[in-house]
């Protein structure tokens, strides 16, 4: 498994992951974007043999805080630790680039992927009431000091 920065041939996966598995909606032009702009960092995790996107995520830099845009798994491979080492990777990514902060917003009823902040020491600051829609849901907000 490697993580490598997300190039115009990840586009067509990473967007039928998104339609299958993700819960942001994010079209395919929205991760065209992401491959451009000096403030956007965004990342595939690949299965080296054959080589095949298991995951992607990604930070916007803004000043010293890194604000996570969007992390999935595929739902094949979730609960193998992919989520984790990807965040810890976003996470060294930022301090390398001297944010002081990491913020995101994840879905109320995803505990799932709540559990995982809180493990790597992220702290719900907040709510955003029904920012996600199909299903219309409130955002959880979640801040981690760098």
């Amino acid at each position: 498994m490697r993580i490598e920065p997300l190039e115009a041939d990840h586009l067509d996966p990473v967007a039928a992951i998104e339609a299958k598995d993700g819960d942001a909606h994010w079209s395919r032009a929205q991760f065209e974007k992401e491959l451009s702009g000096e403030f956007r960092r965004f990342f595939v995790v690949l299965d080296s043999d054959p080589p095949e996107i298991l995951g992607y995520g990604g930070y916007w830099k803004a000043g010293p805080e890194a604000q996570i845009t969007n992390l999935v798994v595929r739902h094949e491979s979730r609960c193998q630790g992919i989520g984790k080492r990807l965040l810890e990777f976003i996470l060294d990514c930022a301090r390398g680039e001297e944010c002081v902060t990491c913020t995101l917003e994840v879905r109320a009823a995803n505990r799932h992927a709540q559990s995982l902040y809180r493990s790597l020491g992220f702290e719900v600051k907040g709510t955003r009431e029904k920012i996600y829609h199909n299903p219309e849901e409130d955002a959880v907000l979640m801040e981690k000091k760098l």
